[in-house]
């Protein structure tokens, strides 16, 4: 036997795929773990246990699924909304902020009714513009949601002008999104692959060819009595125009001043009459400015309204349909099919410099055909791949998208590539494609601290991708809880300067499910034990010393952990009240389900004189492994023996928890040899766990 020193200085390549389990030529392979359960990857190369999972409510309607939507209008004021269906059917809306429940005037948990039940969650798409979110879904017309308070928001149906014929019931647009100051919605059931953009600067205005009032033509006009005196406004009265045509037809229009004097406005004749004669219905009010010679001021019916069925008001600016037979002007409303092989249907939108858009069948970006906006007149669409997408609402984040592929395996990377001078799409997924089995269903990114992409497994297991392409770090990590994540979404959170998860999370308690949203603690803020947080579907007691605490009825009958005062105390079982009883009174108390957080090295590569030390027979000595702020865990062979590890100092006062711990720690490997010489460290009590380095000691036979 001959001694070894292997070195693990990073993690930055995550759990990897068994199928590499024999690539030791890959650099990535040293900086991988067989094994990475509920541990976050640092884009600086260590690993963190990630924090508990704080209740925030129990679901709208425990017994079925909730959506979450972020809403962020500014850093300070952000939101996530949950929409779940009540027990008698109907839609509702909760809002969430700073943790817990947005509250009423009432004092209860504000809710808005919505038409969205929980067959419409998989297809509800959203996008935002300052304090309005827009929501599409092919059963149902898009509608507007809007915020005025943290407990005003109202949900109105998008009233469109020029809205396109063929959308109607069970076929309204299913992607939404804003490029270039134009609302753009996207494919109808019917036209999967069509977009329609707004006309610029008005997303409720989808007219394809307009002119702006005044038309040609439209001018000021001298009028002159006829028979009966047009002066006094009785009905019956007649009038010739000599401006111009000595005729009026359908569409004309007249300059006037309002009933206020003040603002120019245009009258349009909506009939199709030769002459223009006035009838029993009309009121023809005038002002004689010189002899022989007026100005209309208004033209309305004996009550003062304008009526609608005769004439049409305008201001100078407002809007009309173009003549028949003129083209549209730039900024007019769009309609653009993508022409290609098979209608494949578009699944979503990413505004960039160009609209990147996602179909079943490959990437296409949209943009102006000579490098200028797009207009009716200059717009191109050019296919740039063929990956295809998934129904999966993607994320944006830096100059890349993030989304999943159309068998919902694979994620992938779609970004600008210069060489190609088009967009390239890259697996991420590709050294760890087992962690996607059964498909990804949802995404949701963290910036702050570290860039952390969650994606939602269809079985309810949470995936961490930590990012950052500018170091080269893909880093794969899987988040297990005692239940099934099911909906997740992200919004900053300016008390603790970091960005927060939010998930709903079906869990089993008491023989029956239940939901309940909850959301991702940073675990550790600060250097003070006591406020460690890494407990599941938790809460926290704050005050005098108290030895019996209650609160915990979510819970009632299940055995939870709990840190009191920074020290670990017994599980405890939740009385049928919510209580539980503590070995000594606490101040600062957590309390919640356990998670066990796991990280187990490849097979260790020690080289030498003889060549590899795979499928060769080692023995690990010890293991010396450097930690960061830690408490708590143990270290040895997986599926073998574990050794506890000790972190108090004798510094450290009795009956106080220890200090946390950043240095490094040598554990005597309780292990004999094999073939493998794999290192597993472990952390299942709530404390905190930041490992740096691992740095084994082997006897290889030679």
């Amino acid at each position: 036997m001959s001694p070894r020193t292997v070195t693990l200085t990073n993690f930055t390549s995550g759990e990897l795929s068994p199928r590499l389990e024999g690539r030791v030529d890959l650099s990535r392979y040293y900086n991988g773990c067989r094994e990475l359960v509920n541990f976050i990857v640092h884009p600086h190369g260590g690993v963190t246990r990630r924090g508990g999972l704080r209740l925030a409510a129990e679901a709208g309607n425990p017994e079925q699924p909730s959506l979450l939507l972020a809403f962020e209008f500014n850093a300070e004021q952000a939101y996530v909304l949950e929409f779940h269906e009540d027990a008698a059917g109907t839609g509702r809306m909760r809002v969430f902020r700073d943790g817990g429940l947005v509250l009423g005037a009432d004092g209860a948990a504000f809710a808005l009714e919505t038409p969205y039940r929980r067959k419409d969650f998989a297809r509800l798409r959203w996008t935002q513009s300052n304090d309005a979110l827009f929501l599409v879904h092919p059963d149902h017309a898009p509608r507007t949601l809007t915020r005025s308070g943290h407990a005003e928001w109202t949900l109105a149906e998008a009233a469109f002008t020029g809205r396109p014929e063929s959308w109607g019931e069970g076929n309204w647009p299913t992607s939404v999104c804003f490029y270039e100051q134009r609302l753009v919605l996207a494919a109808t059931p019917k036209a999967p692959n069509t977009l329609w953009f707004s006309r610029s600067g008005d997303f409720f205005d989808l007219r394809r060819a307009t002119r702006e009032v005044p038309l040609e033509g439209w001018r000021d006009v001298e009028l002159a009595e006829g028979a009966g005196s047009a002066a006094d406004g009785r009905s019956g009265n007649q009038f010739t125009l000599y401006a111009g045509d000595a005729s009026f037809q359908g569409g004309s229009a007249l300059k006037a001043r309002d009933a206020s004097g003040e603002q120019t406005r245009y009258y349009r004749y909506k009939g199709a009459l030769t002459r223009l004669a006035a009838t029993s219905d009309l009121t023809v009010a005038m002002t004689l400015d010189a002899p022989g010679a007026a100005q209309i001021e208004a033209v309305r019916d004996a009550a003062g309204a304008l009526r609608a069925e005769f004439w049409e008001e305008f201001a100078p600016g407002d809007r009309i349909d173009a003549p028949v037979g003129q083209g549209p002007l730039d900024d007019d409303g769009i309609e653009v099919t993508l022409s290609a092989a098979q209608a494949n249907a578009i699944e979503f939108l990413a505004p960039k410099a160009r609209l990147w858009i996602g179909t079943a069948g490959g990437e296409w970006t949209v943009s102006g055909g000579d490098g200028g906006a797009v207009s009716p007149l200059n717009i191109k669409a050019s296919q740039e791949g063929v990956s295809g997408s998934a129904r999966v609402r993607p994320e944006s984040v830096g100059q890349g998208t993030l989304y999943v592929q159309r068998s919902g395996r694979k994620l992938r990377e779609l970004s600008y590539s210069f060489e190609a001078d088009g967009l390239s799409s890259r697996d991420l997924t590709l050294l760890s494609e087992h962690l996607t089995e059964g498909g990804i269903t949802g995404l949701a990114f963290v910036r702050d601290p570290d860039p952390v992409l969650f994606c939602l497994r269809a079985d309810g297991v949470l995936l961490a991708l930590t990012y950052e392409p500018g170091q080269d770090v893909f880093a794969w990590s899987r988040q297990v809880t005692a239940g099934a994540v099911e909906s997740l979404a992200a919004i900053p959170d300016p008390a603790e300067g970091r960005e927060r998860l939010w998930v709903v999370v079906r869990r089993e308690v008491g023989g029956r499910t239940r939901r309940f949203v909850e959301t991702l603690e940073a675990g550790l803020l600060g250097d003070d034990p006591a406020e460690a947080f890494f407990v599941d579907c938790g809460l926290t007691w704050r005050g005098e010393p108290a030895e019996v605490l209650g609160g915990l009825e979510h819970l009632a009958g299940e055995t939870v952990d709990v840190l009191a005062d920074g020290a670990v105390q017994p599980p405890r079982a939740v009385a049928a009240d919510g209580t539980i009883r503590l070995d000594r009174p606490a101040r600062v108390v957590h309390a919640g389900l356990p998670f066990t957080s796991a990280l187990t090295t490849m097979r260790l590569e020690s080289g030498g004189g003889t060549g590899t030390s795979q499928t060769r027979r080692k023995r690990i000595v010890q293991v010396s492994a450097r930690f960061y702020r830690t408490l708590g865990g143990r270290l040895g062979a997986p599926g073998g023996r574990m050794e506890t590890m000790h972190f108090r100092r004798a510094a450290d006062g009795m009956g106080r928890a220890p200090a946390l711990w950043s240095g490094d720690k040598t554990v005597k490997f309780p292990q004999g040899s094999d073939l493998e010489g794999c290192v597993r460290v472990e952390a299942d009590r709530p404390l905190p766990m930041t490992v740096l380095m691992l740095v084994p000691e082997l006897a290889q036979y030679e």
